[in-house]
């Protein structure tokens, strides 16, 4: 095992290295993709965590990819700031490793995903070289964003290092409700209402359970006196809500990944067509252990569905142009069809990893190459 603790020494262990290598942060979301080769040796980034950069100022911070989003949110915290993102595991995940696997939580709804708030990256490839994209300052004009390529990539383009974000105040009202829903339908509807003005709300999350209630969560942040305002416009909304406290999301967002032991499938539509697909995933209300559908933004997951289910949940998803990866359990074939754009993915896999060092196997990429072969 390497454990860097400067990104030239995590370069030159990549450079020097012959054979598979396996970055890894805290390790809590290794049941992503395909399974990691067995002879690989693993990168440990949980030591790459210096804050290089902060000035409250100017609302940006640089740090190492191996400190934690729970960390990160702490450090911000006396200066009354935050990253708004919520990712599954977000106390423990490094920072590096949430974005390699390219999570986010409800707050996507009105902050939308990573991506928009990272500025810049240091980033070392496959053959050792350390390259450098972005900037630390919100107004950075040089280059193009390649950065955001490794963001979901699963480190197979490259292993994060360093990471410069945009940062915001801290909202000094935070106030969330939950609302039982007939089903689905019933949820999608309201959660489309309460999206308009004058409601507002920073995050929509519908989740069922394994007993098929349906509800919908709703979180307002902001100024004290608006979030009272939208809140109060909102319970004007539905007859039957309850106040849901902000803490309690915390074992919802964190159930993705909480276990390995069933299937857990991540589903994505545009979110113009959920109401089309909305029908579909009804029918797996009660079957499924549970569903979490952010309706805004077009993203579900299921837990707990049979493996038979996704060669279904594909074929019909396929006309509105959505997908279905196995994101947890074992399956045939995790990722589903080729998207649009993968042949450009394999060339920049050759350019930057051009030994194939870095998690092969592990990403589409790979699996695809297999299934052709």
């Amino acid at each position: 095992m390497y454990r860097p603790s400067t990104i030239q020494e995590l370069a030159s262990q990549i450079r020097e290295h012959r054979g598979p290598l396996l970055p890894r942060g805290s390790g809590s979301h290794q049941a992503l993709g395909n399974a990691a080769r067995a002879d690989s040796t693993v990168i440990d980034t949980t030591q790459l965590r210096v804050v290089s950069d902060y000035i409250p100022s100017d609302l940006t911070i640089t740090v190492g990819a191996g400190i934690t989003l729970g960390a990160l949110q702490e450090l911000l915290k006396p200066n009354n700031q935050w990253l708004p993102w919520d990712a599954p595991q977000h106390h423990s995940a490094t920072i590096g490793g949430l974005l390699a696997a390219g999570l986010s939580g409800p707050l996507r709804h009105s902050a939308g995903t990573p991506r928009d708030w990272v500025l810049g990256m240091h980033t070392v490839t496959g053959d050792g070289r350390i390259i450098k994209s972005g900037g630390k300052v919100v107004k950075n004009v040089a280059g193009y964003d390649m950065h955001k390529l490794h963001i979901g990539a699963l480190g197979t383009l490259g292993v994060i290092a360093e990471v410069s974000f945009k940062i915001a105040p801290l909202p000094n009202a935070d106030q969330s409700l939950s609302f039982v829903c007939r089903d689905l339908a019933h949820a999608h509807t309201l959660a489309y209402q309460l999206r308009e003005r004058p409601f507002n709300p920073a995050a929509l999350l519908i989740h069922t359970d394994a007993n098929g209630v349906v509800t919908l969560l709703a979180r307002w942040t902001g100024v004290t006196a608006m979030v009272a305002r939208q809140v109060a416009h909102a319970l004007q909304q539905a007859s039957t809500y309850d106040d849901y406290e902000t803490r309690a999301w915390e074992p919802l967002l964190n159930e993705p990944f909480s276990t390995s032991t069933r299937t857990q499938v991540r589903i994505g539509v545009p979110a113009q067509h959920m109401a089309a697909v909305i029908p579909l995933l009804q029918r797996h209300v009660g079957r499924a252990a549970a569903i979490q559908l952010l309706p805004t933004v077009g993203l579900v997951r299921l837990f707990g569905v049979a493996a038979d289910d996704v060669v279904d949940l594909r074929a019909k998803l396929s006309p509105y142009t959505g997908y279905a990866v196995v994101e947890v359990g074992e399956h045939p074939d995790r990722w589903g069809p080729a998207p649009a754009g993968v042949a450009i993915m394999e060339q920049l896999k050759r350019s930057w990893d051009p030994d194939d060092k870095l998690n092969p196997g592990r990403g589409f990429i790979a699996a695809r190459a297999r299934t052709e072969r």
